[in-house]
């Protein structure tokens, strides 16, 4: 089959470890790149600053002309490739009409959201075009198992849960001595949001003797912010080699799970056990029955208890090392990395489309 994959491409951890496992499924893979059409170069040049802003106004809105270029060039994209099927990441930026016109022109239309368009917390116009091309979908994963509810009621016939991954290229243990830089014995590798992971920060900036490292976004957004900067001087996120290296250069592992989304698992859960480390988690059910309790990994419900256990397995390395051996196996064994969840959507399509 011939696939044409539609994502802004402004990382490569969603749509760009799918057309590589597509790839090595022995399809043809196309890229469609919506970021192209929304990135611009920042310039001190107050003219093209005012640009800027006009278009990074655009892309927050879902309109304006530069979100209109992007779909007609996806309908020209789609004349020119001829792809059996569309694969769209989010799909935010494409527009209902965009999506009926595709289909029209006899391609299997398929979507993907990482985010909850249901969340009353995002602004109602985030996620309307995708909220009004949900009928339009020939199949639609979501993210959590709540939202495949919501694309049933929403009018799509074939839905289903697609979960985050791994990719092995890039999460997996180092055997060399960690990098200075990024060895600690607790380290959270993530965003700020205000859903009450400031409460566990706190907790921990109150723990004496806990080396604690923090990496990630938005992080001058916190309450906290004036005591993490004095603490870690400005905090920026990791990519690639760089957080692969923070993961093992970690004794134990955070994960807190965003309430925007309402999230009961996340990419992380995945990243660390490939990483061979620790994982302490924020409990859901969900989540305990990926990794058991006690067995594959540990789980907190309070500051209090996440702090509690932070000391017990700083103290007891042996009960730690083989909770996170054990996690990785049930990783490798259950299998979460990239190439399961492309061929979860290969299959499924093929079966479709016949």
């Amino acid at each position: 089959m011939r696939w044409l994959l539609s994502e802004d491409w402004t990382t490569d951890i969603y749509a760009e470890p799918f057309f590589q496992r597509l790839a090595g499924l022995g399809e043809e893979v196309h890229a469609f790149k919506e970021g192209a059409f929304y990135q611009i170069n920042e310039s001190k040049n107050r003219l093209r600053a005012t640009g800027s802003r006009w278009v990074r106004a655009q892309h927050r809105l879902r309109l304006g002309p530069r979100i209109a270029r992007l779909n007609l060039t996806l309908l020209q994209t789609v004349e020119n490739v001829k792809p059996n099927v569309l694969f769209l990441f989010r799909g935010d930026q494409v527009w209902p009409a965009t999506l009926a016109a595709v289909k029209q022109r006899g391609v299997y239309v398929v979507g993907w959201h990482n985010d909850n368009p249901f969340s009353p917390a995002y602004p109602w116009y985030v996620w309307r075009h995708f909220r009004l091309s949900i009928p339009i979908y020939d199949r639609l994963y979501a993210y959590r198992t709540s939202n495949v509810e919501d694309f049933s009621r929403a009018g799509c016939g074939r839905t289903g849960q697609l979960r985050s991954f791994y990719v092995r290229e890039r999460n997996y243990p180092i055997q060399a001595s960690p990098d200075p830089g990024f060895t600690s014995e607790v380290s959270f590798c993530g965003h700020w949001e205000p859903d009450g992971r400031d409460d566990y920060i706190a907790a921990l900036l109150n723990t004496q003797g806990v080396d604690f490292r923090l990496w990630g976004t938005l992080w001058e957004r916190s309450g906290l912010s004036c005591r993490l900067m004095h603490r870690f001087g400005p905090i920026t996120p990791l990519y690639k080699e760089r957080y692969n290296a923070a993961l093992n250069g970690t004794k134990i592992g955070l994960v807190f799970l965003s309430g925007l989304n309402r999230d009961t698992y996340t990419r992380r859960c995945f990243e660390i056990p490939a990483a061979g480390t620790f994982m302490l988690a924020q409990y859901t059910a969900d989540l305990a029955a990926m990794f058991a309790e006690g067995v594959e990994a540990e789980y907190f419900r309070s500051p209090v208890e996440m702090v509690g256990k932070i000391r017990y397995f700083l103290n007891n390395e042996a009960a730690r090392v083989r909770i996170a051996a054990a996690g990785r196996e049930r990783l490798l064994r259950d299998g979460h990395e990239a190439m399961d969840r492309a061929r979860q959507v290969y299959d499924d399509v093929r079966r479709d489309i016949g």
